[in-house]
């Protein structure tokens, strides 16, 4: 065999080797980031499974799980920094915050992340939706839209909630033990989903409902009205 023969066959084996370290690099790294997805404590909140959910997957992308591990820099990497905004967020009774905000001009996929620092933005403290209707869903698939009626059967019984038309209005209070008690907490008890309810948009509360005061969702004129969810947020104090 000549000399060039020889040296042919060494560079091709080289390079050969480069590839298959190169391939086996790249699956390491998308089997390490479907793992961090996957391992997402709940309560998280995931995309239903749409066109456009099912084309982000065929680019080799793992469908997100937004919790309470998720940071800033995994939204840039996953969304792209041109759909992700720092913003000042309403937080609750006229407060604000510096916060981030996922495809700010698309209601159907906009999330708000609050954080509990400011400057790392490294662990949310809130993570909320409140478009109707939205892509994303919690893992029982409760989202914006989805009414009281359907609350109670997801729960195996009747709730207890806040009256309308104050800061707190709507916000669930108990699930009275039901199944959704559990369903939406982490293990440690730690992170919870929290649901917020209003009328529907052709409807209005009445006195009887509005108001700082606890309504069971039994109560006969809470059923008529039949209110929707309005706000999910995931909070991790």
């Amino acid at each position: 065999m000549s000399q060039l023969s020889l040296m042919s066959i060494r560079k091709l084996a080289s390079a050969t080797a480069l590839s298959a370290l190169l391939s086996t690099l790249l699956t390491c790294t998308t089997s390490n980031v479907a793992h961090g997805a996957a391992t997402q404590q709940q309560p998280y909140l995931s995309m239903r499974n749409t066109s456009m959910n099912q084309a982000s997957q065929q680019t080799g992308k793992v469908s997100p799980m937004l919790g309470a591990t998720t940071s800033e820099k995994d939204l840039i990497a996953y969304f792209g920094a041109p759909n992700v905004k720092r913003q000042t967020v309403h937080v609750v009774e006229g407060e604000t915050s510096n916060g981030t905000v996922i495809y700010p001009n698309d209601p159907k996929r906009r999330v708000t992340f609050i954080w509990k620092d400011v400057k790392k933005r490294d662990v949310p403290e809130v993570i909320r939706i409140e478009d109707q209707p939205s892509q994303w869903i919690l893992p029982n698939q409760i989202t914006t839209g989805t009414t009281l009626t359907e609350l109670e059967k997801m729960n195996g019984k009747a709730f207890k909630m806040s009256g309308f038309d104050w800061d707190y209005g709507g916000n669930i209070l108990s699930w009275n033990n039901g199944k959704l008690e559990s369903l939406l907490k982490s293990k440690s008890g730690k992170v919870s989903a929290t649901v917020s309810l209003a009328p529907p948009k052709d409807k209005h509360s009445s006195d009887e409902l509005s108001g700082d005061k606890e309504i069971p969702s039994s109560n006969p004129s809470m059923r008529k009205l039949n209110p929707v969810v309005a706000t999910i947020s995931i909070l991790a104090p």
